[in-house]
């Protein structure tokens, strides 16, 4: 996969959400989601296309930078994910629980995506390696 199905496929992914979010919030009279799960959306949509561009760097250079540059954006992208969430759980009055599933949600979905990315960046190398 090239970087442009990544950035694509972020979009998508990312538009895919919106439209979850949107609906939930116009069919949903119960519980409500508030303007921060938009943000929350952006949100993880920069911080995934950020933490993809690290981690890809490592991938044409050997495997230590890959493998040191992969559990560097993992952490970045966990401590820049939990501590929002932290501030919102600290010092929001409401704490509305529609938001923090969401919020998670969201953490789940781009982190899988990122991951599947970056398996499938490994593959070619992989059948180098390997021909069988």
């Amino acid at each position: 996969m090239s970087k442009l199905n990544f950035h694509k496929s972020l979009v998508a992914l990312t538009l895919l959400c919106g439209f979850f979010i949107y609906a939930f919030q116009a069919f949903q009279t119960k519980w409500v989601l508030d303007s921060l799960a938009w943000i929350s959306l952006f949100y993880f949509f920069g911080l995934t296309w950020l933490t993809f561009k690290i981690a890809n760097s490592g991938v044409k250079k050997d495997n230590k930078t890959f493998i040191t540059r992969t559990y560097g954006a993992i952490g970045i992208r966990f401590i820049f994910s939990i501590f929002p969430l932290f501030i919102y759980l600290v010092f929001y009055p409401k704490r509305e629980m529609p938001f923090i599933i969401a919020y998670l949600l969201l953490y789940f979905f781009y982190t899988a995506f990122e991951i599947y990315f970056l398996v499938v960046n490994l593959r070619p190398d992989l059948n180098k390696k390997n021909p069988s």
